[in-house]
């Protein structure tokens, strides 16, 4: 294989960013070469969401007034600050399909809509509550959870361009995030009342505005993203991240039995990757589509998190990801087996400056050993063909 090849292969395994709030910082992960860098920007008073969105990273900081939304250009960090009303404690920000911002504003019972490029306020959309939070759209349709902070049950239905809200649907005690299937239910997580242990899901019709189902999971959850057909719904105060399938509506992982810890952030990116961030453990984790752990990255204190491109590559780029190769165990430490092989293949391992760091020959179809108890610990992409996969040796 030329090495031009070998380079459109680990470009296309490992692309893109990630960035976490870190304390009062905005860290960040370049996927293709692994890097954590702890600081690309300082954060202001209380940041608590981050998204991306058209090359540049958002953070909403709920406890500042003059620098309520901070825009960071991916790559050269420059920075562009944006003030939002006067003690609002603005909570979330969505991108909307006229490529403008929807901001939250807990304490104003409303949502700003802010133009990205400018980073100006265009305008308001008034009588939101109590207290919204995080929110969903489709197409001109704005969803906003609205729990009261323990006292309100709602779901705010909002026309963007008519600028006001349509409806109300009744959800759970506590609702503060809300996700979307492809059946036209609306999935909004409601914490419950603090410390009774009564976290729920309840799933909305949207064709209806009736309820078609109340999944308890316990615990105190809030926040919830939806990947590969499974609800993961976060309780950073208890047991940690629970999930649900949203096809059937059945409860898989609840607070006796969470998926994994954490759940301090969460996202998915452009290849159907989990993130979640974990703060007890000052990591930041990533699973596949099938639920394994692919990878982890050491960050102080991470939470909220926002993931552009993939570990398997900018999705739709044309370029074969090869993700029916899979090594294990990953995390390795002295042997690997690789799968996904064929008979006569050469297999490459490459480290993190592309220099081949092991090479065998396939002897049995399917399936083959490796020894990389000489190898440093750090990030390798072993290569067959014109497939690839990732993996991490770690320190013994």
């Amino acid at each position: 294989m030329s090495s031009f090849a070998i380079g459109l292969i680990l470009l296309s395994v490992i692309s893109g960013d990630a960035l976490i709030i870190s304390g009062g910082d905005l860290a960040h992960i370049d996927l293709e070469t692994g890097t954590v860098t702890p600081s690309v920007g300082v954060l202001h008073t209380y940041p608590n969401d981050v998204i991306i969105h058209n090359g540049s990273a958002y953070v909403v900081n709920s406890g500042d007034d003059s620098a309520t939304l901070q825009k960071f250009e991916l790559g050269t960090w420059t920075l562009t600050e944006l003030g939002i009303g006067t003690g609002w404690n603005c909570w979330a920000s969505l991108p909307l399909a006229d490529g403008n911002l929807a901001v939250s504003a807990t304490l104003n019972n409303s949502v700003t809509l802010v133009n990205p490029t400018t980073m100006q306020a265009l305008s308001s959309i008034e009588g939101i509550g109590p207290n919204p939070e995080w929110m969903a759209t489709t197409e001109n349709l704005l969803y906003i959870a609205c729990g009261g902070w323990g006292a309100g049950e709602s779901v705010v239905v909002a026309d963007i361009s008519a600028g006001s809200v349509t409806d109300t649907l009744t959800a759970g005690t506590n609702c503060q995030s809300l996700a979307l299937d492809e059946n036209n239910h609306l999935f909004a997580t409601c914490s419950g009342v603090y410390g009774n242990d009564e976290g729920s899901v309840v799933v909305i019709d949207l064709a209806t505005g009736s309820t078609v189902a109340e999944l308890t999971v316990g615990g105190f959850p809030a926040f919830s993203v939806a990947a590969n057909g499974i609800l993961y719904i976060s309780d950073p105060w208890g047991a940690g991240v629970y999930s649900i399938d949203m096809s059937t509506q059945t409860v898989l992982h609840d607070s006796s039995d969470p998926f994994c810890s954490g759940g301090n952030g969460m996202a998915v990116d452009e290849n159907g990757y989990l993130w979640i961030s974990d703060s007890m453990n000052n990591e930041v984790r990533v699973y596949d589509t099938t639920e394994n752990l692919f990878q982890t990255y050491a960050v102080t204190s991470p939470a909220a998190i926002a993931v552009s491109g993939s570990l398997l590559g900018i999705y739709g780029g044309g370029v074969e990801t090869g993700i029916s190769l899979s090594v294990a165990p990953n995390p390795a430490v002295n042997l690997i087996t690789v799968t996904g092989t064929s008979f006569g293949e050469a297999i490459q391992i490459y480290d993190i400056t592309g220099r081949i760091a092991a090479a065998t020959t396939v002897a049995t179809k399917g399936k083959t050993t490796m020894d990389v108890t000489g190898m440093t610990a750090g990030i390798y992409t072993v290569v067959s063909g014109s497939t690839s996969a990732r993996f991490v040796i770690t320190a013994r």
